[in-house]
């Protein structure tokens, strides 16, 4: 190994014709970027920087850099032939350390997975890579699929500095940490047949039910996580004095006021010339509401009026959300149906039904709930729908109580005459793939509806109806069979 030093860093490098790629670099406490691509005549190479900071991170600088160990674990991982960039060379300075590491042809899985017609190779080529670490005794430690990259001659494994080999033993809790890590941004993209495929690629179909329990915990931990930053600086939001924007949206949403929508004991609503402001009279539910946009942003789900900014209550001034004006773009649910329902084909009110029911299935599988759905707080668009109070958002998991309540909301805040047939094929679309007894909650369902009054806002104000020719406690209108 060749050792030299530049510019108060010493560098550990695989040969002396790599000299030349170091030169010029240097330490940066706040470094604009953690990483650079530079040429050599055998190739480029790819070195990355990490910076150390406090107590901490000037002990670890001292006893093992972070470049170090990434060197050292990639020359490990290389010689089980575990797939990964080549190590290349490591440097050590007073505030942080240096890897330097063959470039790869190659983009992040999760961007391979959604843009290629090769998913079932790709899924088959990250089983048996998870399969070789657990082989192996690898941990990872942040095996997220942007730190696996597909190149064309296969996966490597990237980011290696938080990486534990087990010398004995690798635990049953190892290998799930591997599994739940790596899956989390695609399985509710997979379908069935891919996730059996999958596990069975990877030698232990048996774990299947471990790693979706995992893949739960995991996404309420990364879900709270999201909550508890969603009012400070990140790469989704921007902090300027008392309010917060999304990204991007800064200094949008500023127009003139227009008129008054809504006002009671919760919040006020206001459309202004660019946006719609909610003012809310509660900071809790403001906070619930906020945090409920930052996630969905996170998510990249484009399922509730989008958010410009929050700005934070005062002593002597309420906080609001300025949001996206959806006036003209479509219509509530329940004036939606009350208008347009009649006039529908039956073809027309299948596809209608389906696509509704298929965005509630993606919510809910995205464990997305609404404790307040009634109709009115569901807008339908020429193309697709939104939810709308988003400060009565939950990110739970759908719980037969949940769904329950759902479908009793909907079923009684849409006109009476919406047929049977429509309402059983709502239910069995959105609930299609989920592990709950379908019978039981149907049953619950429909005895819920019948004992309940249908009020909802029609096309013509506000309408109040009941289930006709049947009384409380009578025989329901609803039954599976009539499907």
């Amino acid at each position: 190994m060749k050792t030299m030093r530049r510019n108060h860093i010493a560098w550990f490098l695989e040969s002396g014709d790599l000299a030349p790629l170091v030169e010029g670099l240097v330490e940066d406490a706040k470094p604009r970027r953690t990483h650079e691509i530079r040429q050599h005549a055998t190739g480029d190479v790819f070195v990355k920087y990490f910076v150390e900071k406090g107590i901490v991170g000037h002990v670890r600088n001292l006893v093992l850099p972070r470049g170090k160990r990434e060197y050292l674990l990639g020359k490990r991982l290389s010689a089980q032939s575990i797939p990964t960039p080549k190590p290349l060379g490591y440097g050590r300075g007073k505030r942080g350390s240096f890897v330097l590491l063959e470039r790869l042809e190659a983009k992040p899985f999760e961007s391979a997975f959604a843009e290629s017609s090769q998913r079932q190779q790709l899924l088959d080529g990250l089983a048996l890579l998870l399969r070789q670490l657990r082989e192996e005794r690898v941990r990872h430690n942040d095996l997220h699929l942007e730190n696996v990259m597909a190149a064309p001659d296969g996966l490597y494994l990237i980011d290696l500095h938080k990486t534990s080999m087990a010398k004995v033993r690798f635990s049953r809790a190892d290998e799930l940490l591997n599994l739940t890590h790596a899956l989390t941004m695609i399985y509710d993209k997979m379908t069935e047949a891919e996730k059996d495929r999958f596990f069975n690629a990877y030698g232990r179909p048996e774990v299947r039910p471990s790693a979706e329990e995992g893949l739960l915990g995991l996404r309420r931990r990364w879900i709270d996580s999201k909550k508890r930053r969603a009012f400070c600086a990140t790469s989704k939001l921007m902090v300027s004095k008392n309010r917060i924007y999304l990204s991007g949206r800064e200094g949008s949403s500023e127009g003139a006021f227009r008129e008054m929508i809504k006002t009671d004991r919760k919040v006020r609503v206001e459309r202004w010339s660019d946006h719609v402001r909610k003012t809310y009279h509660s900071r809790r539910r403001l906070r619930r509401a906020w945090q409920a946009h930052a996630v969905l942003e996170y998510l990249e789900m484009d399922v509730v009026p989008r958010a410009a900014y929050m700005q934070r209550a005062s002593l002597f001034r309420k906080g609001y959300i300025a949001m996206e004006d959806l006036a003209g773009k479509g219509e509530e649910l329940d004036r939606f149906l009350d208008r347009e329902y009649d006039r529908m084909e039956s073809g027309e009110r299948r596809l209608f039904v389906g696509s509704l029911s298929s965005f509630f299935n993606r919510l809910l599988r995205q464990g997305i709930a609404h404790r307040d759905l009634k109709a009115c707080n569901v807008f339908v668009l020429s193309v697709g729908f939104k939810l709308l109070d988003v400060e009565d958002i939950r990110f739970i998991d759908p719980s037969e109580e949940i769904l329950e309540r759902m479908f009793v909301q909907l079923n009684t805040s849409v006109p009476e005459r919406i047929a049977v047939a429509d309402r059983i094929r709502f239910f069995l679309k959105t609930t299609a793939g989920f592990p709950i007894d379908r019978k039981r909650l149907f049953k619950k369902v429909m005895e819920a509806s019948c004992n309940e009054e249908i009020v909802y806002e029609g096309a013509s104000g506000l309408r109040k109806e009941s289930w006709q020719g049947h009384r409380q406690g009578s025989r329901s209108p609803f039954s599976l069979s009539r499907r």
